[in-house]
């Protein structure tokens, strides 16, 4: 299957993907009463181009191979994409009728319905499929635009997660009023959870391929973008943020090209990564809000943070066979 094929899966769950944000803006802003509207329609019929066209390429398979089956037609890496396409069908028909019976959910309620949970599952199995396929290619070092379907797979399957997991995305908290020991609490394992939901996208692709230039400000932008726009980019800091933190974490990436994956330079760049982006944060609080934290309370978030990421960077470190790890 060619990478251009992939590039229109993408396409399509681009479209799907911007619905389930819309919808997320909706609710966020009280604006859903009914499963019947706007935002729903560009969800759905974004999910519908992907079925269609997941199952029109497993149709053309099938018809230029007739002594095929119909599961030997699925493409390669598609076969999770079908059952997704199923899945999310019996979670969209689940919805309508919960909706109908149970009414609109807010807040965390929404995002932990059983209904959305399998749309959830249904759409990471959808959006998974293009980096399954390429994950065989034989390159290991192909250029940005060849991969970027498989990134944008990467991308919007963890940008997806972040949508679920909206209530620990630590750029939408008021950190400046969290002064509780229960508030600061949460707020560091807020850190951490969007650490790893920046980080592990990168160590993903570099598990498989050489990390093409510009990948981790292409994954740090998008999902800035996606999660600022459920605020109507109030939070608009986190891209600037986040794109200067990509920027710099490329061209680290790239002073390294040269080495193995699992070098322990890489190692040294994953904890410098959330070092240098909630140094940002925090010097944006100190300068235009009121932070009032401890020396040992910030810097020490940034610096379990970095840890974090670091032990994820080796143990993702892809595995040689015969060598001393």
């Amino acid at each position: 299957m060619s990478v251009m094929k992939h590039a229109v899966t993408m396409l399509m769950g681009v479209w799907l993907i911007t619905g389930l944000f819309i919808d997320g803006f909706a609710h966020n802003h009280g604006a859903v009463e009914t499963f019947f509207t706007p935002w729903h329609a560009i969800l759905y019929s974004g999910y519908l181009a992907c079925a269609v066209w997941i199952l029109s390429i497993t149709y053309r398979n099938k018809a230029a191979n007739r002594h095929l089956t119909w599961a030997e037609a699925i493409p390669a890496g598609y076969k999770l994409g079908i059952a997704g396409v199923i899945i999310f069908l019996i979670g969209g028909l689940g919805d309508m009728f919960w909706h109908t019976i149970f009414g609109i959910e807010k807040n965390i309620e929404a995002l932990l319905s059983p209904s959305h949970l399998v749309l959830l599952t249904g759409a990471l199995m959808i959006l998974t499929s293009p980096y399954r396929a390429m994950s065989s290619m034989e390159e290991t070092s192909p250029t940005f635009r060849r991969l970027l379907p498989a990134l944008t797979s990467i991308a919007l399957t963890f940008a997806v997660l972040a949508f679920f997991l909206m209530y620990a995305w630590s750029f939408r908290q008021n950190l400046w009023m969290a002064r509780e020991e229960d508030a600061v609490a949460r707020a560091v394992v807020d850190f951490l959870v969007t650490t790893l939901l920046l980080v592990l996208p990168v160590m993903l692709v570099m598990r498989r391929w050489r990390l093409p230039l510009g990948t981790v400000t292409y994954f740090f932008v998008l999902e800035a973008v996606l999660m600022a726009g459920l605020d109507g980019f109030n939070h608009y800091g986190s891209i600037v943020i986040l794109l200067i933190s990509g920027i710099v974490g490329d061209w680290l990436f790239y002073m390294l090209s040269g080495k193995e994956a699992d070098a322990w330079q890489y190692r040294l760049v994953f904890f410098l990564l959330p070092v240098l982006i909630w140094g940002l944060y925090f010097a944006d609080l100190q300068l235009y809000h009121t932070l009032d934290w401890s020396p040992e309370l910030w810097g020490g978030t940034m610096f379990i943070c970095g840890l974090a990421s670091l032990g994820l960077s080796i143990m993702t470190a892809p595995l040689r066979p015969g060598r001393n790890q």
